[in-house]
């Protein structure tokens, strides 16, 4: 059974219409960030690594130079051997669940370790400033 009743909120256009694999012709434009045109090339890719402990789905404030609230910045996580500091795959399924960067050069992250206790773990930043 197929409602038509139901219309989207931005176009009024009947939910539903048509095959369904159609998309609007209008692209979508983007929220922030770009440059209007103006390239640069003396952005420099800085990574870092942190070594956490903790378990189940916990967050924490790592300092990040260069970072501002506007910068990109991708994170993983793995759990580490913590005699030899070495990453390596465990039992423990995890999972970077968030990426906040902030003004004064912080990024907040939420991680979900998927383990009962708390367990070593290894968070990377990379991005460019």
């Amino acid at each position: 059974m197929t409602n038509t009743g139901l219309r989207e909120p931005a176009t009024g256009n009947t939910a539903g219409a048509g095959n369904g694999n159609t998309a609007p012709d209008k692209a979508i434009p983007p929220s922030g960030g770009g440059s209007r045109g103006e390239a640069r090339a003396d952005f420099q890719q800085i990574g870092y690594y942190y070594t956490l402990r903790g378990h189940g789905v916990f967050e924490r404030l790592l300092e990040a130079p260069g970072v501002a609230a506007y910068t990109n910045v991708c994170a993983s996580v793995a759990e580490v051997y913590p005699p030899t500091d070495k990453p390596f795959m465990g039992g423990a399924v995890m999972t970077v669940h968030n990426v906040v960067p902030l003004d004064g050069e912080q990024v907040r992250i939420r991680v979900d370790s998927g383990w009962p206790q708390d367990i070593a773990v290894r968070v990377s930043l990379q991005y460019f400033a």
